[in-house]
């Protein structure tokens, strides 16, 4: 089962825990290397991308950190992330939520909370994840409809044919070119709008 992989697979993340090297960090990282992941932990926020983390604990307070912002700018694939906060204000509540954090650890921190954060992060991480990719599936799924419809109107009206036969011809295309009826589609959009142009011109 999926929740089982998350479990199996914590030994061996790679961990970056972003946050002074106080107490809290300490105990963190000694927790961290009993669970069997590969913690390093660095302060102040590095400049410039470091290996990539699978998993980053990151300090919260009232004010938003400008180096945490920054680094989080520079991951090219966001890692799951672990929000650390030694109270519930308002403003740090609000860090929380602007920083899209998957979970949050309470400080000081402790032994017990830190593998049942990293469970919930990680599940709440991939479940980020499998809906992205649904809603990009869709999104282009409706794109590539939208854009069928619209090379459809051009051969009909450029060729007075009914829509079975304008979408029979971009098949018919697709098949001989071995290339998707999407692609087709985008051809004869563009064709379209170079005539539009050259005319207008």
């Amino acid at each position: 089962m999926e929740h089982d992989n998350i479990i199996r697979q914590l030994r061996g993340l790679n961990v970056l825990v972003l946050h002074p090297r106080d107490c809290d960090a300490e105990e963190l990282l000694q927790q961290l290397n009993r669970i069997g992941c590969r913690a390093n932990a660095i302060w102040p926020p590095p400049s410039c991308p470091s290996d990539p983390a699978d998993l980053t604990f990151i300090e919260v307070r009232e004010t938003p950190d400008e180096g945490i912002t920054n680094y989080l700018k520079l991951t090219a694939d966001r890692p799951t992330l672990i929000g650390l906060a030694g109270y519930e204000s308002p403003s740090v509540l609000q860090n929380l939520i602007d920083l899209e954090v998957d979970s949050v650890l309470a400080k000081p921190v402790r032994p017990y909370g830190v593998l049942s954060s990293i469970i919930v992060a990680r599940r709440n991480w991939q479940q980020g994840k499998s809906n992205e990719k649904i809603i990009t599936k869709l999104k282009n799924k409706v794109e590539n409809s939208h854009k069928m419809n619209e090379a459809k109107i051009v051969l009909m009206k450029v060729h007075d044919i009914n829509e079975d036969q304008a979408y029979r011809a971009i098949r018919q295309q697709a098949m001989k070119c071995r290339i998707t009826t999407t692609e087709v589609a985008q051809s004869i959009i563009d064709s379209n709008a170079l005539l539009h142009n050259c005319i207008i011109a």
